[in-house]
């Protein structure tokens, strides 16, 4: 009797936060991925070269919608970093260039400039993360899993409000009350701020593994559970399931992706942010 065919692995769209950039599990990270028994494509964070544009906007004064195209440019530079650090990532600019490279076996790494700029819809904005525009292209490209890679391990307990954070951080983790359970918000991320708690001095974050109801949170869990990522995270991330892996989830990352399986910890943010589907 022949074998039974192997179950097809999922598509996996795991983003690789720019704070990452100065840390030696980087590299690990990178060796990891490359495990991972199906489909992948890496979104890279902005690293360095956002942080560069921010500066640089500061200094200069340019509008935001040169800022929004350098910073889209900065993943770009973030992401051909990766692909020299492992030159079996094959670089892409749409779903179809990276469906083409896994029919060949090939992880990919998402190449954001000209997608983006054929978006329309996606307006120019500081206001939230790449880990939105990661979830914005796992939706295009029919991916059904958001693997979000931090330098920050989701804990059980809330941290003191801006604990731990710069002044931009803080600000966007106040911006979270005012994101609407009834309109989709129209701003998606052009780079990567570090999520809260993410590079040094990172406070640690709330458990997500249990997947609680909303109402059964306090206000503070749920504020704490809100500000790992952006306020419009979980309009693009709808009908995804998202999982959050930090340096706790490394350990054992290899093996993990090995077996076709996804480190990390499941959320629910659409759940959790009550934002309407």
């Amino acid at each position: 009797m022949p074998p039974s065919p192997k179950a097809e692995t999922r598509h996996l769209v795991a983003k690789l936060g720019g704070s990452l950039s100065a840390s030696p599990a980087l590299r690990r990270w990178l060796a990891a991925l490359l495990r991972y028994d199906g489909p992948l494509t890496i979104v890279p964070g902005g690293g360095p070269f956002a942080d560069a544009v921010r500066r640089a906007q500061e200094t200069l004064r340019f509008s935001d919608e040169a800022a929004h195209e350098m910073a889209i440019m900065a993943m770009e530079q973030y992401g051909r970093a990766l692909c020299d650090l492992e030159p079996q990532l094959v670089a892409v600019s749409t779903p179809r260039e990276a469906e083409a490279a896994h029919r060949r076996g090939a992880a990919t790494i998402w190449r954001p400039v000209a997608m983006t700029r054929a978006a329309p819809q996606i307006p120019q904005s500081w206001d939230i993360t790449s880990d939105s525009l990661a979830a914005w292209y796992a939706r295009e490209a029919g991916a059904s899993a958001l693997l979000l890679i931090k330098s920050v391990d989701w804990r059980a307990s809330s941290p003191p409000s801006g604990a731990g954070m710069s002044s931009a951080e803080g600000d966007r983790e106040r911006a979270t009350s005012r994101v609407s359970g009834l309109t989709p918000p129209r701003i998606v991320s052009r780079s990567d701020p570090p999520p809260e708690g993410e590079g040094e001095g990172a406070h640690t974050l709330p458990h997500a593994e249990e997947r609680p109801q909303a109402a059964s949170r306090s206000a503070p869990d749920r504020e704490a559970a809100q500000s790992i990522v952006d306020p419009c995270f979980a309009h693009h991330a709808r009908g995804l399931d998202v999982f959050i892996a930090g340096p706790a989830a490394l350990r054992e990352a290899a093996e993990t992706f090995g077996r076709g399986a996804i480190p990390g910890a499941a959320f629910d943010f659409t759940r959790e942010q009550s934002i309407a589907s």
